[in-house]
């Protein structure tokens, strides 16, 4: 997606008056913005540290379409200095390294996540990975969730692309009932284990269709947030 140009300088010394109150970082950003660009639905989500004491980080989200792309500002920390979607180094190191990720729009429904796949269980913060066994970006996301320690609960669901991955679809009803099969001691024959692995994959077909997604790995946040590349 073609990245919408924001400002037109990288580096602008703001004229802002100096006081003893702590900036608003916030603030700064928001009037730098709306005086040097014509962009108008953006969000600024959160004034982050960097590694470095006289710089913070403000993360903006610009909406493209149904899109929202993040840009990343710094801002020093007496308020004085602004860099717009340009990176700071110091002592030639990246003063910021999060990676910040596109979102594609927001569903509207919870996503079923009963007798699914979970990676890191203890995980604080919920994640659902829509996954094609075949799928070579999907399956190199995996070996990173497979041994997944951080901030993320993973809960696996399937999104087959049969007209890609012939024969991936029953890749992914073996998968689900190989887990079925370890963790529903209440089906206790091959058919029944099989049935229901069945149907789990379509209803989490169905609800990737119907929350629109175009393609594997896709990853829905919590709040139904919309992400690629989150691993």
């Amino acid at each position: 997606m073609k990245r919408t140009v924001l400002l037109v300088f990288a580096f602008v010394m703001a004229a802002l008056s100096v006081s003893c109150a702590k900036p608003d970082y916030k603030k700064i950003t928001n009037d730098f913005i709306t005086a040097t660009s014509s962009v108008k639905d953006f969000t600024i989500r959160e004034v982050a540290d960097t590694s470095a004491p006289s710089w913070k980080a403000v993360i903006v989200y610009v909406k493209q379409g149904m899109a929202n792309m993040p840009v990343l500002f710094f801002v020093s920390s007496d308020g004085k200095s602004i860099v717009a979607d340009s990176m700071v180094y110091v002592d030639s190191k990246p003063i910021f390294t999060r990676k910040l990720e596109p979102e594609f729009g927001r569903i509207a429904f919870k996503l079923t996540e009963k007798d699914r796949i979970v990676y890191n269980p203890s995980g604080k913060k919920l994640v659902f990975m829509f996954y094609d066994p075949d799928c070579p970006y999907c399956n190199k996301a995996m070996e990173k969730i497979r041994t997944n320690s951080g901030e993320y609960r993973v809960v696996v669901k399937y999104f087959p692309l049969e007209q890609i991955h012939p024969g991936a679809t029953r890749k992914a009803i073996g998968q689900q009932a190989e887990w079925l099969k370890k963790n529903r001691k209440d089906l206790t024959k091959d058919a029944d284990i099989l049935k229901e692995a069945k149907r789990m994959v379509e209803e989490d077909m169905a609800e990737a269709q119907k929350a629109e997604l175009q393609g594997v790995p896709t990853y829905v946040m919590e709040d139904g947030t919309l992400k690629q590349g989150l691993f």
